[in-house]
């Protein structure tokens, strides 16, 4: 991937910020630099692992595409698809290597318009869908028979987190809230373990893994954010720490969830 050149256009400007802070330049956020490379790295090591060789994948929300970007360079055919063609246009910038269609449009039927993908990655999307029952089956519909669905999303039970999740909230609250939240940078603690994965099993799917990871002294949490800068400062090097925990821990100290399942 290249860093595009820079652009008098809002959006543009702040795709390109999130790009260098994340991946070009970690001593401004050593904490979101080390978080965001942590999690790039254990989110493509395990859908390369799911969709073997050459495998085709969708990448739904790709956002600016740096997962799918990454896949194709290991040698995945990856499909990006997203809503704002703004952030497809940027992804389309730092393509450098590999296979990649871009697809603008709302995940549907006819988009896009293959349905044999070895995995379809869902990342932090899940959270602004207002049916998100709807969603994992036009999700289902993508992944070929024995093929792997892949999803993240905040952890509800993070020790961070003190909104009602999607279980426990009431009705309203979910209407009224996640209308507003789709097409945002805000991404909410919705679904604890055991909602995610009942919403998952609803949609005729079985589970295979699932697991917590981007802990809170990985996020910057807990006063944790000044470590990462001074261990940078001193070691000139990111903080490193493991993005994974076992559920036990996981589950209160973990930011965020992954999960794949099968149909």
């Amino acid at each position: 991937m290249r860093l595009p050149d820079p652009k008098d256009d809002p959006t543009w400007a702040c795709l390109r910020a999130h790009d260098v802070e994340e991946l070009w330049d970690p001593a401004q956020s050593p904490h979101i630099a080390a978080t965001y490379q942590a999690r790039m790295q254990l989110l493509s090591d395990l859908v390369v692992g799911l969709a073997g060789p050459g495998g085709r994948v969708l990448d739904v929300g790709c956002a600016q595409g740096t997962l799918g970007l990454t896949l194709a360079e290991r040698g995945l055919r990856v499909t990006l698809l997203d809503v704002r063609h703004e952030s497809l246009e940027y992804a389309r910038s730092r393509h450098e290597t590999g296979e990649v269609t871009f697809c603008v449009g709302v995940l549907g039927p006819d988009m896009p318009p293959a349905n044999d993908f070895d995995v379809v990655m869902c990342t932090e999307v899940l959270e602004h869908v207002p049916a998100p029952a709807q969603f994992l089956l036009q999700l289902r519909s993508k992944v070929r028979a024995g093929g792997a669905l892949c999803l993240t999303t905040p952890n509800g039970d993070y020790l961070m987190a003190h909104l009602p999740t999607y279980g426990g909230a009431p009705q309203s609250t979910i209407d009224e809230a996640e209308p507003n939240s789709m097409d945002g940078g805000a991404h909410r603690y919705l679904y604890t373990r055991e909602e995610l994965i009942a919403l998952v099993r609803g949609a005729g799917m079985r589970l295979e893994q699932h697991g917590f990871f981007s802990p809170a002294w990985l996020e910057g949490h807990l006063k944790t954010r000044q470590l990462h800068r001074l261990h940078y400062r001193w070691r000139k090097q990111l903080l490193r720490v493991p993005a994974r925990l076992p559920e036990r821990l996981g589950r209160r100290f973990c930011a965020s969830q992954y999960l794949v399942a099968r149909a």
